[in-house]
């Protein structure tokens, strides 16, 4: 068995912290843990756990928190995350414990807050490509959609002309990796974006302090 399917993804969570990583959004696939151990491993994560769209079925509470603020550059920076309408489907009746609200209609409310309060407003979003296009016509106020599970490459990202969201995508398991930079003018307004994918090949050398972690990580 998997490790990460053995520690009922622990070694992921301890993996990314030790990457640094800013923010993930819940995907589907990581509701199969269950309510309980999902919040074990929010727990232990050194990172925001996102999700603007998946409740608790007994109670209406939202699993994770739906967004965080952080300051880069100098901005404010709100980041909002979105799990797939699909778990309804992959999870069958394991699905009991959640609601999975329509993307379309909480976004907006959590677009509106974070709209006050910051500069620049990023969806990390598993909802696919369509969706994550759909949604940056329906709902406006949104700089960035970084998007997943159809995997995608979107080599120089993909812009709505109507509302100026940038939709930015890269390929399934890791192997290619995405860059998108967005170039703001002194009001926090995105004046324009450059976006680029990195294959992992071979010219780039593993990280020896992650091969080290996964070799020597204890699964039972």
């Amino acid at each position: 068995m998997e490790p990460a399917l053995k520690t009922q993804g622990e070694v992921i969570i301890e993996a990314m912290n030790l990457l640094a990583y800013d923010a993930m959004a819940l995907g589907d696939l990581d509701l199969r843990l269950g309510p309980e151990v999902l919040r074990q491993r929010i727990a232990e994560a050194k990172f925001p756990i996102l999700s603007a769209n998946v409740a608790i079925a007994a109670t209406g509470e939202l699993l994770a928190q739906p967004y965080f603020i952080r300051k880069i550059g100098g901005h404010s920076v709100g980041i909002i995350g979105l799990t797939s309408d699909l778990a309804k489907l992959t999870l069958g009746e394991a699905g009991q414990p959640y609601t999975i609200l329509h993307a379309s209609d909480v976004l907006p409310k959590y677009v509106a807050e974070l709209g006050a309060k910051t500069d620049v407003i990023i969806v990390l979003s598993t909802m696919g490509l369509d969706e994550d296009q759909r949604l940056s016509r329906q709902v406006t106020g949104i700089d960035l959609i970084v998007g997943g599970r159809t995997g995608v490459e979107l080599e120089h990202g993909w812009a709505n002309e109507q509302t100026g969201t940038i939709v930015a995508q890269a390929a399934l398991k890791g192997k290619v990796l995405g860059r998108c930079a967005l170039h703001l003018d002194s009001g926090g307004a995105v004046t324009e974006h450059s976006c680029e994918l990195f294959s992992l090949t071979d010219e780039y050398a593993d990280d020896l302090e992650m091969v080290s972690f996964l070799d020597n990580y204890p699964v039972e």
